[in-house]
């Protein structure tokens, strides 16, 4: 059994570097003519808590066809999940004694991913991150959000955000509702008063980005995204030309940022640390949203300068924070 230390479970306290640290670890295919494929894969130390040897599971019934089963763990029941099931890969029938399962926490929920091997934990430069959107077109249903390029391979960072809502969808942000929840305000003052203000939306998962699209531009805002944090960056620096060469306002054209913490080329409590360094930038709302603010990322957040930080998937919570801080009301 491995435990991850204390220093590299909260890695993202030094994110103001713009770093981070992954579990690089492995998922195997078999091919036509028998033989096997080594892909290999990617996840934020932030989101593991341990790598165990494959436990012993119970059958759930009606459960995920990717779920194997649950299994104790110090009083708490865990599913596994077949990752290489979930990725619809043709893997080899017999088990092998490298296979082990990652135990991850985020979204406020434990669970484990049965991998094929861990090959080792990389600390890199979010810099070194890409985007795959320049290699693929990027698709909605794409369920890679980064890639990084090795000497002699490349590893693909998942998005498990995305596999979590798959297997979860109870827990989903697809099953959150603003029509129904009467915490906000649908008013047609208000609806008029939202559709007048502009948030901006950074974060590299196209499932996370049109689901907070979708919610906040239900309520009434108009909407901008990048897929990352250098994207958002550079968009915000052209607001702020563009504001200063008309001799406007900054907050007419942007009145909020909504950035998630783990992206690529430009991580987002980086991206808080350079928008506050600048005068035109330093008074505007920002809300980190992310599946890992735990209280010490928390805390980063908003030494940073970020106003508040929320944790996925509360994307009803995430509404409210919103209209707080646009309009300045609880």
């Amino acid at each position: 059994m491995s435990h991850l230390t204390e220093q590299q479970q909260d890695i993202l306290l030094e994110s103001g570097t713009n770093e981070l640290e992954i579990v690089e670890f492995q998922l195997h295919r078999q091919l036509s003519d028998g033989t096997v494929k080594v892909g290999y894969f990617g996840i934020n130390v932030a989101k593991v808590r341990e790598i165990i040897r494959v436990p012993e599971t119970t059958e759930y019934p009606n459960s995920h066809p990717s779920v194997l089963g649950i299994f104790n763990l110090r009083e708490r029941l865990i599913p596994l999940i077949d990752l290489s099931h979930w990725l619809r890969l043709a893997t080899p029938s017999e088990s092998r004694p490298e296979q082990k399962a990652i135990i991850t926490e985020f979204n406020n929920s434990q669970s484990s991913f049965l991998v094929d091997g861990i090959n080792r934990i990389h600390r890199i430069s979010w810099e070194h991150v890409e985007s795959p959107s320049q290699f693929l077109e990027s698709r909605d249903s794409d369920c890679v959000v980064a890639v990084i390029r090795m000497s002699n391979r490349l590893i693909m960072i998942l998005d498990f955000e995305k596999i979590f809502a798959d297997i979860n969808p109870s827990q989903s942000m697809e099953s959150y509702d603003v029509s129904t929840d009467k915490k906000i305000d649908k008013g047609q003052d208000m609806v008029e008063r939202r559709q007048s203000k502009t948030v901006f939306i950074a974060d590299d998962s196209a499932f996370i980005r049109k689901l907070i699209q979708t919610t906040l531009s239900t309520a009434g805002y108009r909407i901008v995204s990048a897929n990352d944090g250098a994207e958002a960056f550079d968009m915000l620096m052209e607001y702020e030309q563009s504001a200063r060469l008309e001799g406007v306002p900054l907050d007419s054209m942007v009145n909020l940022l909504i950035s998630d913490v783990e992206m690529p080329r430009m991580d987002g409590l980086h991206l808080v640390k350079r928008m506050r360094e600048r005068d035109e930038f330093r008074y505007m709302p920002i809300l980190m949203f992310s599946s890992i603010m735990s209280d010490e990322n928390r805390r980063k957040a908003l030494q940073l300068g970020a106003d508040d930080t929320i944790t996925k998937p509360q994307i009803g919570k995430l509404l409210e924070l919103t209209d707080h801080y646009v309009f300045g009301e609880s």
